[in-house]
């Protein structure tokens, strides 16, 4: 019954809050035709990192884990002109279904897709001395999150935002005893985030027809 609720209490607000967008349907169908693994943001949670973004002001997004650009595509229509983003995918296969969406949405101008490893890719990042990012997504092998995590803190400035899904996993993330290499490295995270003196976060719980979980949303003092 809970879960009923949660799914129908989703699909409500979505109705209300987040119109019908022809190239989110699209990158939906198509990563559905190329059996990408449906585990991108839902559509109420897209709206919500596009609104931070747009709060954040951000001109510079950096996103790890790209899957299928839906995500992405939330976040490039958040760009204001002259807006840019980089997006990193590890899997060559998704990273051609993310390209082929954001070509289809017109925004190939304003989004790089970097291939390869994310740690190895933002290491590069940090090498090239690329301008700060305003913000961050990260949604990829919760293993790394702290590398990632630390990588994004690099690559930030003083007022950066970074948001990092998946951080609750059901409950989860509150057992200090779980051996989960995924949970544990989002837990990590979090112990770094609450006694950092640069760094304030908090998670938003959601829940949904996919569950009960949150996003850690952190900013750069």
């Amino acid at each position: 019954m809970t879960l009923e609720i949660w799914s129908e209490t989703e699909e409500f607000l979505c109705g209300l809050l987040c119109p019908p967008d022809a190239d989110l349907e699209r990158a939906v169908r198509v990563s559905d035709e190329a059996n990408l693994a449906p585990i991108n943001v839902s559509a109420l949670q897209g709206q919500q990192i596009s609104l931070l973004a747009r709060i954040t002001g951000a001109r510079r997004i950096l996103e790890v884990g790209s899957l299928g650009g839906y995500s992405a595509l939330w976040l490039a229509k958040a760009l204001p002109p002259g807006g840019r983003m980089v997006t990193i995918e590890n899997n060559p296969v998704h990273a051609a279904v993310a390209i082929g969406n954001i070509r289809a949405a017109g925004l190939a101008d304003r989004v790089e897709v970097r291939i390869g490893n994310a740690a190895d890719q933002l290491t590069l990042l940090v090498e090239e001395k690329a301008a700060p990012f305003d913000f961050f997504f990260i949604d990829a092998d919760q293993h790394n999150n702290l590398v990632y995590f630390e990588s994004c803190l690099r690559l930030g400035r003083s007022g950066s935002v970074i948001v990092i899904d998946n951080a609750v996993r059901s409950g989860e993330v509150c057992n200090v005893e779980n051996p989960n290499e995924a949970v544990r490295a989002t837990q990590q995270v979090l112990e770094l985030v609450g006694s950092a003196e640069h760094v304030d976060g908090v998670v938003f719980q959601t829940v949904g027809k996919r569950g009960h979980d949150g996003m850690l949303v952190a900013r750069i003092r």
